[in-house]
């Protein structure tokens, strides 16, 4: 072996420390970088799993929060207009029914709604969804406050006048309602009846909406 065949064996020999130290933070990093990878995939995978909870939580509570509200409109669905008709059918007979106060509170609370969207719970619906159930909630809204103008209505001037001054309600001269009563009385009675009777049907639809995809 000559000199020049003795320096290349020396040189390989000196390079070959550093070749497995470079290997070995190859790997090192390599593994380091698969660690940090995973780690970050099974955050991610907790929070979609926790994302998905959320939402079905939601939902469930939305559920039962409905629920008792499509059956009030159920009850109430045609039952003003029937009541209505028969008010009318006395009014055109000759007659001076008097009108019926309306003073029963709804007791009925709508907190899982507006505590979701106080929370910004409701970014974890989708927005077909989000539309669909809030519309039904707005028909609540609309039927609240007509029901409060009625019971307002019904305490105030109704009651006070039960049984003693039925003609306080209606013209002497027409014998109809006076046109107070058929702006006011009449008019809150149309409305939560229509509102009722689509209560029913957009509630039922909203609830199977949200229980599609809801374990």
């Amino acid at each position: 072996m000559n000199d020049t065949d003795t320096g290349l064996h020396d040189s390989r020999s000196n390079d070959r420390p550093i070749v497995q130290s470079l290997r070995r933070i190859m790997l090192e990093i390599v593994v380091g970088f698969v660690g940090v990878y995973a780690a970050f995939a099974l955050s991610a995978y907790k929070e979609h799993a926790d994302m998905i909870e959320r939402r079905h939580q939601i939902k469930r509570a939305l559920i039962r929060e409905i629920i008792p509200l499509v059956e009030v409109s159920k009850r109430n669905s045609g039952a003003y207009s029937a009541f209505l008709l028969r008010f009318d059918s006395a009014v055109k007979a000759g007659g001076k029914p008097m009108p019926r106060p309306f003073v029963e509170p709804l007791g009925l609370s709508m907190d899982v709604w507006e505590g979701t969207k106080q929370a910004g719970g409701l970014n974890l619906l989708d927005v077909p969804t989000f539309v669909r159930v809030s519309e039904f909630y707005n028909s609540w809204n609309r039927m609240s406050a007509y029901y409060a103008q009625l019971r307002d209505i019904s305490v105030n001037v109704i009651l006070p006048n039960a049984g003693t001054n039925v003609g306080v309600f209606y013209d002497a001269k027409s014998g109809q309602l006076r046109p107070e009563f058929q702006l006011v009385y009449r008019a809150d009675l149309r409305a939560l009846d229509n509102i009722s009777v689509n209560a029913v049907k957009s509630g039922d639809e909203v609830i199977a909406i949200l229980a599609r995809d809801t374990t």
